[in-house]
């Protein structure tokens, strides 16, 4: 049945975009990206709305309607017609879309990484449960969640018919990886196949070149992620790739809008790789014009605004509006607020310490950070000891960059086009320092100083730029590849006279040995570092059989409990990663923070009287000392009903025992795992249903 639901959106996404393709010109390899841009659009404006799920509603009928009244056959030509729907971008996207729904549905791979419980996949699986917005919802967790929700809500599209499950998160978003591919080969004719195989096969890899850096002997989670920064770098890429084919095959220029819309929805931190796609795509489109220079110039620069407007409108309604009610209205439940400084504020102090004039107050305290956060990335960059890819630190993988948008500049077969692609190339590398810029700021002024130390995820943040920039490169390539018709003056001034010349493309067997080349190599490389057994392809279900057993406990549980139970989560030795999965599992089911949300002094970890601290290990480290007092005001403070005692230790059973009313003995014998609150004190609840 969930593989029938799957199919279903499968089937929308393919009505909507053969609407786009035979109706409005967007062509078919482009259609996909273009198809699930609007979705999340749409979705992201109903769900602040408070209309999620009548608007889900509304883009299944609409898809499907539309998607039928351009599949009725044409009075004539109904060959060529329906002809358009199959290129080999859009064949690749649709063969690898239908082989993964029923591979993921087969084998079932199942959230296991803490940051998906923290944020990623439960924010899906609330959204999926609510159908609405994850930011209102009523959770655990002491912090309001402002994530953008563009990731979510694609995901939401393929969760809304039949029942939550982790699968379809890695699906709906490699469904988006597969539609950026297409994308990239979308200039490619059926003629040039012998292009678009080598070329597929690079793409397939790109997510492992730029993202896996050393041997592995954990399962790759590259295409069973539901982390935000794989996306944003491809969506970066293939933002810029769409607009290069859509130029190519005068494709309507509005399409790219939507999808610059979506780069700057997919992540809190890709809104400036959104403006350098803008920006890119925007000189593009104005500077190198057909014809004249002046002629058109008002609709180019009307193009050229609406590019930095689709972003920017993301920025505005949802960072500025909707994340500014979300942050006062927790401010005034009691939460934290805002909790760092205004991101114009961290840039106009940046850039003032980079000019060398003087900061004050909260600037001048975190300017040794900052400074020392550029040298680290910088050492990053040039050592050996920053390997980020699977061709080792950053200027290699800068270098290999550099070498495509070279082999398309040699293969380009007129002057403007070169001058198009080494423009790319040269203003993609300025943006390429503009955003090292915004990390450095980032660890400098708004991360914690223990993150900056170590620059905590560096290596996730930077990847997503050398991903989208290598993605710009092959496209710019795939162009390159392609016959030029470009329009020329042939005498100046009013009484110029134009012709249109076609310029075939320079060595192109060179240009063609070259993705194979690349794809050989990627290929070999990977093969060296990534086991079969260990990839998306050959994983093995004892990869999950932890968290399988994990998940049929608090099916289990929850069995035993009631949908307004807030429950208090206890597991001696946790880190914290056990009280996140907990969070996960049992929604809707609350799981309190278990602690003291204004301290930030709970969720997970070790109870325990401050006598009985342990000198040194992980119980030491997370060890909240609370008297029995304490421990009862903060359970019956937070409204929490019922107690999960996971796993209990001598430490709690020395320190609290006297709370239970059975001293905990049927805890200890392994009788229950619940003990509900009572005025008497925690009573042992029977529990009912299937063996944990």
């Amino acid at each position: 049945m969930e593989l029938l639901c799957v199919m279903a959106a499968l089937a929308a996404l393919f009505l909507g975009s053969a609407a786009l393709t035979l109706k409005a010109r967007v062509p078919a390899g482009l259609a996909p990206l273009v198809t699930l841009s609007c979705i999340a659009a749409v979705l992201t404006l109903a769900g602040m709305a408070g209309g999620l799920y009548p608007a889900a509603w509304a883009l299944y009928a609409l898809c499907a309607v539309g998607g039928v009244w351009a599949l009725l056959p044409p009075k004539e030509d109904k060959k060529r017609y329906y002809a358009q729907l199959a290129t080999p971008g859009s064949v690749t996207f649709w063969v690898l879309a239908l082989a993964f729904a029923v591979y993921f549905f087969v084998r079932q791979p199942m959230a296991t990484v803490s940051d998906e419980f923290s944020l990623w996949a439960t924010a899906v699986k609330v959204t999926k449960v609510d159908h609405s917005l994850y930011t209102t919802a009523t959770l655990g967790t002491p912090w309001a969640v402002t994530q953008n929700p563009g990731l979510p809500l694609i995901s939401y599209f393929f969760q809304f018919l039949g029942q939550y499950a982790d699968w379809k998160i890695y699906l709906a978003y490699d469904v988006l990886f597969f539609a950026v591919y297409a994308a990239v080969l979308s200039a490619l004719p059926w003629k040039q196949w012998r292009v678009a195989v080598p070329m597929a096969a690079v793409l397939w890899v790109t997510p492992f070149f730029f993202t896996v850096y050393n041997h592995t002997i954990y399962l790759t989670t590259v295409y069973l992620s539901s982390y935000g920064d794989i996306p944003a770098g491809l969506v970066f890429g293939g933002a810029v790739a769409a607009w290069l084919a859509l130029r190519q095959q005068n494709g309507p220029h509005w399409a790219v809008l939507p999808v610059l819309a979506l780069a700057a929805n997919l992540k809190a931190n890709d809104f400036v790789l959104s403006l350098a796609a803008a920006g890119l795509i925007a000189v593009d489109a104005w500077l190198f014009c057909d014809g004249r220079f002046k002629q058109g110039l008002v609709r180019r620069t009307g193009f050229a605004v609406a590019c930095f407007a689709a972003p920017m409108a993301v920025y505005y309604l949802w960072n500025v509006r909707y994340v500014g009610w979300l942050v006062s209205r927790n401010a005034s439940e009691g939460g934290v607020g805002e909790t760092t400084a205004s991101m114009g504020a961290v840039v106009v102090n940046g850039i003032k310490i980079l000019l060398g004039q003087p900061v004050t107050g909260f600037f001048a305290e975190r300017e040794p950070q900052f400074r020392q956060a550029m040298a680290d990335m910088g050492h990053q960059f040039w050592t050996s000891d920053g390997k980020l890819g699977m061709i080792g630190q950053g200027r290699n993988i800068v270098v290999l960059i550099a070498a495509v948008f070279v082999a398309a500049l040699f293969t380009a077969g007129s002057r403007r086009l070169r001058v198009r692609i080494g423009s790319m190339g040269v203003l993609s590398a300025v943006c390429f320092l503009g955003y090292n810029l915004e990390l450095a700021l980032s660890y400098g002024f708004i991360f914690k100083p223990f993150q900056a130390e170590r620059l905590e995820d560096y290596n996730r943040y930077i990847e997503s730029y050398y991903i989208g920039w290598f993605l710009m490169a092959l496209a710019c390539l795939v162009v390159a590849l392609q016959p030029q018709l470009e329009t020329v003056s042939e005498v100046n001034g009013p009484s110029a006279t134009f012709t249109t010349s076609r310029y075939a493309p320079k060595r192109p067997l060179a240009a063609q040995g070259i993705v194979l080349l690349l794809a050989v190599g990627m290929l070999a490389r990977q093969n060296q570092i990534v086991l079969p057994q260990l990839s998306v392809l050959g994983f093995a279900d004892s990869e999950f059989a932890d968290r399988k057993l994990a998940r049929a406990e608090a099916a289990y549980v929850c069995e035993n409990l009631q949908p307004d139970d807030r429950v208090f989560y206890v597991s001696q030795g946790d880190n914290g990663e056990g009280w996140f999965s907990a969070v996960f599992d049992f929604y809707p089911v609350l799981v309190d923070y278990s602690g003291i949300m204004s301290e930030m002094n709970g969720g997970g970890g070790t109870f325990g009287l401050p006598e009985l601290k342990p000198d040194e290990g992980v119980k030491a480290t997370y060890y909240h000392a609370f008297t029995a007092q304490q421990l009862d005001e903060i359970v019956r403070g937070n409204g929490c009903t019922v107690l999960y005692l996971q796993k209990i230790d001598d430490i709690f059973v020395q320190s609290y025992s006297d709370l239970f009313t059975d001293k905990l003995a049927a805890a200890q014998a392994g009788e229950t795992l619940l003990y509900r609150v009572t005025d008497a004190g925690y009573a042992p609840v029977e529990m009912q249903g299937g063996a944990a």
